[in-house]
């Protein structure tokens, strides 16, 4: 329980260090145009595009998680989260259609690189980072990612006459379970015996979050 304990603890001090960050996300101009019905079409297609290439990404971030982590428990943990993915992708495409996206419009559209750059990060930590640093780095990004995600099914819902069916890939990042944050909070504990590795994750959460902050005023 002591290591649990601490890496909570831990987790706290990123949210409280990184407070100024989080708040410009979670205070974005975008998804507060979103919420207000004043987002154009012609974007929020864009934010659907540039999630495909987003979610591809991701797929391929958790394959390297699972090949590189040297604890089967911690391969388990990420190989549930490709599952997640798995549905975040047939959701997305289920978004897609209810803006007038088809199916070869999605996959024929092209990435930005204030999009990539969020998911080329994690790439970078799968080949150069712990399993503490990805972890860190995706709980505190999922927190203020999940809760934008929530704001904008809400607006859509509201100003653009999409479903709850429409907008299931965005509410399927809030909340979070307390599952998640147990499995993960158990990596995390794994790396806080030491200044130097709870150094590493401080430095990863800021570069996801600076990268979170990219991708959205990417949106704009």
């Amino acid at each position: 329980m002591a290591k649990i304990h601490s890496a909570r603890k831990f987790l706290e001090e990123l949210r409280e260090e990184f407070q100024p960050l989080r708040k410009r996300i979670l205070t974005h101009p975008f998804v507060g145009s979103v919420e207000k019905g004043k987002a154009s079409v012609e974007k929020l297609k864009f934010f659907v595009e540039q999630q495909f290439h987003i979610v591809n990404g991701d797929f391929r971030n958790l394959a390297l998680y699972i090949a590189f982590s040297s604890n089967q428990w911690i391969r388990d943990f990420f190989f549930e989260l490709i599952q997640g993915e798995r549905s975040a992708l047939d959701n997305l495409f289920k978004m897609a259609k209810a803006l007038g996206i088809g199916d070869q419009e999605l996959e024929a559209s092209e990435p930005h690189a204030g999009s990539l750059a969020f998911t080329n990060y994690f790439t970078r930590l799968a080949t150069y980072g712990t399993a503490g640093e990805i972890a860190s780095a995706i709980i505190i990004d999922f927190e203020v990612w999940g809760e934008n995600c929530s704001r904008i099914s809400k607006g859509l819902k509201k100003h653009y006459n999409l479903t709850s069916e429409d907008t299931k890939f965005l509410d399927g990042f809030y909340p979070i379970t307390s599952q998640f944050y147990d499995k993960i909070t158990n990596i995390i504990g794994e790396y806080t015996r030491t200044e130097k590795d709870m150094k590493k994750m401080r430095i990863a959460t800021r570069l996801g979050l600076d990268y979170e902050l990219m991708f959205w005023d990417t949106m704009l």
